[in-house]
């Protein structure tokens, strides 16, 4: 299914919830942990409905069971996947990283709302790349997604809201040497076209402690910059890592497996693991 398929789905679930009164702002609680919340955004409409979103991200199947994991969330929104991390793993250090102001505030309001979770988790407001440029001037991405006639410019194929950011850019290494890691154990990625640019930062990470990656892959963003599949498969290769299914069992090796699973105009998580 298409993104903007999704999109239309959770447009019906929204209007249909605003008919029969339920309010459209509101603080939940879902396993644990508490989030505020907008039924007009479409993360937070899977969090309310559904308890968690995209929970295959964060399966038990990929991450390891250990008592001070480390992880950097790239793309971190409002806390979706990096505040569930922060209550399984008690002992856990995680950087949220986010570069739009719309997110970053409630992702830090989310952040605020689970105080024992609170200082598990270090926030970062940038864009990451891979280390070339020390700003993202002008540049734009996509948080939100709104279901109801919310004003503002709107991507062409997902509908995702266009915010500019204006924070500097970082990538995976010099985070790494900013925050003093000792080690790390999983990254996730999620940044609408820019995952490979972002991997081409974290080369030195990735070799020295070969971390499980998930990493969002769509064909039409990643054609748009010149790249293909077969590029983040000879990354991962010179790495000694294998791409696959978030189930870790189903391998990706090339770009005709990719086109399988990556639905037309939408995409799919991979997760990328150390042989």
């Amino acid at each position: 299914m298409n993104t903007k398929t999704k999109i239309g789905l959770a447009k019906l679930l929204y209007h249909g919830l605003r008919l029969v009164g339920f309010s459209q702002k509101r603080v939940i609680s879902r396993h644990g942990v508490c989030f505020d919340v907008d039924l007009a955004e479409g993360i937070d409409l899977s969090l309310f409905l559904f308890g968690s979103f995209q929970k295959w991200v964060i399966d038990d199947t990929l991450l390891p069971q250990k008592e001070n994991f480390c992880a950097i969330d790239i793309g971190a929104n409002i806390g979706a996947i990096c505040l569930p991390l922060a209550s399984r793993y008690p002992g856990s250090r995680i950087i949220a990283v986010e570069p739009t102001d719309h997110a970053f505030q409630r992702l830090q309001r989310n952040i605020e709302l689970n105080p024992a979770l609170q200082p598990r988790i270090k926030t970062v407001q940038a864009f990451m790349g891979d280390g070339s440029q020390d700003t993202a001037p002008g540049m734009i991405a996509y948080p939100s997604w709104r279901l109801d006639n919310a004003a503002g410019e709107r991507h062409s194929v997902h509908m995702g809201q266009a915010h500019v950011v204006t924070c500097p850019t970082l990538s995976i290494d010099g985070l790494v040497q900013q925050e003093g890691l000792d080690h790390l154990d999983f990254i996730k990625i999620d940044t609408d076209g820019h995952e490979l640019d972002i991997l081409k930062g974290a080369r030195a990470t990735l070799a020295r402690w070969r971390p499980v990656l998930v990493f969002e892959f769509c064909f039409y963003e990643n054609e748009k910059r010149g790249y293909s599949f077969a590029d983040f498969t000879a990354f991962f290769d010179s790495l000694n890592y294998d791409i696959c299914l978030c189930d870790r069992k189903t391998r990706i090796p090339d770009e005709a497996a990719a086109r399988r699973v990556v639905p037309e105009l939408g995409s799919c998580d991979f997760a990328a693991v150390p042989r």
